[in-house]
C-alpha cells in the first residue's frame, strides 16, 4: 500500500513544474501581451496555440495510465475529449500553416508574371498612334476617291533561277 502511494507522489512531483519557471514564464507572457500589436499578432497565436497542444498532449500521457488502470466512466470520456481537442488544435494550426504555404506561393507567382510582363514589355516596344477624328472624317477619308493614289503598273517579267 505505501508504495502505490510513494508511485503515485512520484508521479504528481515528476508532473510538477517549478515555481521559477513558472515565474519566468508568466513574465514573459506579461511582456509580449503587453506589446500585443498587429504585427506580432501571428507569432502570439503560434506560440500560444504551440503551448495549448503540448499541455493537452502531457495532460493526455499524464491521466491515458490513470484511464488505462480504472474502469472510471468519467475519466475514459475526459481522456477522449483531451485528445479530441488537441486533434482540433493541431488541424487548426496545420490548416494555417498550409494557408500561409499557399499565400506565399501566390505572392511568388504574382512577382514572377509582373517580371514576366515587364520583360516581354521591354521586347515589343507599344505604339501609341492615335488619331483623333469624327465618324464622317473617317469615313469620308475611307471613301475619297479624289485623293491622289499611285497607280500600280504591272510589268511582265521573267523569273530566273
Amino acid at each position: 500500500m505505501d508504495s502505490e502511494i510513494d508511485s503515485i507522489i512520484q508521479e504528481l512531483k515528476a508532473d510538477e513544474i517549478s515555481t521559477a519557471q513558472n515565474k519566468s514564464i508568466v513574465k514573459i507572457d506579461e511582456k509580449i501581451e503587453d506589446h500585443l500589436t498587429d504585427q506580432n499578432v501571428n507569432e502570439y497565436v503560434y506560440r500560444k496555440s504551440s503551448e495549448l497542444v503540448e499541455s493537452t498532449l502531457s495532460a493526455v500521457n499524464s491521466l491515458k495510465d490513470t484511464v488505462l488502470t480504472g474502469n472510471d466512466p468519467k475519466e475514459i470520456s475526459a481522456l477522449s475529449q483531451l485528445i479530441n481537442s488537441a486533434t482540433k488544435a493541431l488541424d487548426q494550426l496545420n490548416k494555417i500553416n498550409l494557408q500561409n504555404k499557399q499565400n506565399n506561393n501566390n505572392l511568388q507567382m504574382k512577382k514572377m508574371e509582373i517580371e514576366s510582363n515587364s520583360h516581354l514589355s521591354k521586347m515589343n516596344p507599344q505604339t501609341n498612334n492615335i488619331v483623333i477624328a469624327t465618324r464622317d472624317e473617317i469615313m469620308e477619308r475611307i471613301f475619297d476617291k479624289s485623293g491622289k493614289r499611285e497607280k500600280l503598273q504591272i510589268i511582265d517579267t521573267e523569273i530566273t533561277k
